[in-house]
């Protein structure tokens, strides 16, 4: 069994990081999905940006996804309904389907060998047909194309079927806009500081300086906005994904609207068939120990892959999109797609490109990071202050029957030691430099992570996914 997600599997090119002070109009900062579609659509306008990386391209929540193009998104339209209406679910519905449309016209027009099918995609269950029913309804008075059937491929469970949605492999897309715009991007660049002059930006960038007028932040979880205060408008959620071999594969993504999470789908890799599993979704506040929490879908298959997935969960189940301070289109941020991130972010980088070109878009307003708090903001603030608190005390009392984890105290520090299968000590600093919340060690990854806001370190305490812009490493 690989300890790390299928998609990174495929091969990729290094590019060059920032080795001198460079001058944009533009600077992206984060190469995922979101970073590397804004940079397509702001070059495909003519605009002078460029995009740094603090790792490799592609590698941190993009490439452990499941990699869905659909608008049929669990509960999420559920959710909205109930707290904001009828119209304002419809406007996220469409907000998906253009997004879809956009995704895979790029895909098309640029020949990117990403494994894109075509599939129905499928909202089952087994205990909620009434929900069901009212979605169905949602969808057919929407004018989307849907069926409420037995799906046969599921046993004959009750669920909703629409067709024309798709898959790909994430990591392999990101790579093909990788490489079209390869002389726009700097990997293993890391943003230090971001400084605000009257009418620019100087941001440090491996003791460097890149100066521009216009900075997005396209990180999953977002620094340098401290006024903006995410980790009260949202909560992390944390994924167990598996791939396992199969004699017979369907052309369909699945997900249900049960407590238990199930989502699937199948994927095709040289001559082999496999199932895409995801098994439990869990508040991050709420896990203590990792490794039982893997060890729940590990029963589940025989699995060839097993990973984690961190997904950050809004308040109005909305992402952030836009101006991070009100009527400044110089500081832009986008972020929270409540696990569907491959719609979102291509919406994403074509409202940040109309922002920045002054430009209408009908999905501005509905996604502005500045929106007016609603009914379901002011129920979920309390939920979400609950679990930022819950997550500092729980992730400071560890629940590590891991023999082979110490915590203890070197010359007055407290560390977290890691001892390998060759006996070797790997010791790190035992708190995320982001807001100090204890570290979580995953034993089947040999990652450390903090369940508040999902930073990830490896062994060596090398910073490998944010909020957190410094290493844990221990200095002797």
């Amino acid at each position: 069994m690989k300890n790390k997600s299928i998609w990174l599997d495929s091969k990729v090119n290094k590019l060059k990081s920032i080795s001198n002070n460079l001058e944009t109009d533009i600077l992206i900062i984060g190469g995922g999905i979101t970073g590397l579609s804004t940079l397509y659509q702001l070059s495909k306008n003519n605009l002078n940006a460029i995009l740094v990386e603090r790792n490799i391209c592609g590698r941190g929540v993009t490439s452990k996804s499941t990699a869905k193009i659909t608008f049929l998104q669990e509960k999420i339209y559920m959710n909205i309904r109930k707290f904001e209406g009828l119209e304002v679910g419809r406007r996220y519905l469409y907000s998906q389907i253009e997004a879809m449309n956009i995704l895979t016209n790029i895909i098309k027009n640029e020949n990117i060998k990403c494994d894109l099918e075509k599939v129905d995609s499928i909202l089952f269950s087994k205990d909620n047909y009434n929900k069901l029913k009212n979605e169905y309804y949602f969808l057919k008075k929407s004018k989307v194309n849907v069926k409420l059937e037995k799906i046969k491929e599921l046993n004959n469970v009750f669920g909703l079927r629409v067709p024309n949605t798709y898959v790909f492999n994430p990591f392999k897309y990101v790579n093909g806009l990788k490489q079209i715009l390869k002389d726009l991007i700097y990997e293993n660049s890391k943003v230090e500081k971001i400084e605000k002059k009257e009418n620019f930006y100087l941001c440090h960038v491996n003791n460097k300086i890149i100066k521009c007028k216009y900075v997005i932040i396209a990180t999953h979880y977002p620094y340098f906005i401290y006024p903006f205060l995410l980790p009260l408008k949202s909560h992390i959620e944390v994924s167990y994904l598996g791939a396992v071999k199969t004699d017979k594969t369907y052309p369909i993504s699945a997900i249900n609207i049960d407590e238990n999470s199930i989502s699937l789908r199948y994927f095709c890799k040289d001559k082999d068939k496999y199932l895409i599993y995801l098994y439990g979704s869990h508040v991050g506040a709420n896990v203590q120990n990792i490794n039982d929490n893997f060890k729940k879908i590990i029963k589940k298959f025989n699995f060839d892959y097993i990973w984690s997935n961190k997904d950050i969960i809004t308040s109005d189940f909305k992402p952030y999109i836009g101006r991070v301070y009100k009527d400044d289109d110089t500081f832009l941020i986008s972020c929270g797609y409540n696990t569907w991130g491959m719609t979102n972010s291509t919406i994403a980088s074509v409202i940040l490109k109309d922002i920045i070109l002054k430009k209408d878009n009908k999905f501005i307003e509905l996604f502005d990071p500045n929106r007016k708090f609603n009914l379901n903001k002011m129920i979920n603030f309390p939920l979400n202050l609950l679990n930022s608190t819950k997550s500092y005390l729980i992730s400071n009392k560890r629940n590590d029957n891991n023999k082979n984890i110490k915590y203890k105290k070197i010359n007055g520090v407290n560390v977290a030691i890691y001892i390998d299968e060759n006996k070797k000590g790997h010791i790190v600093l035992d708190k995320c430099p982001h807001m100090k919340c204890g570290l979580l060690f995953n034993s089947v990854e040999k990652t450390w992570d903090c369940m508040c806001h999902g930073s990830r370190f490896d062994v060596d305490g090398n910073c490998i996914e944010g909020p957190s812009n410094y290493d844990i490493k221990y200095k002797y």
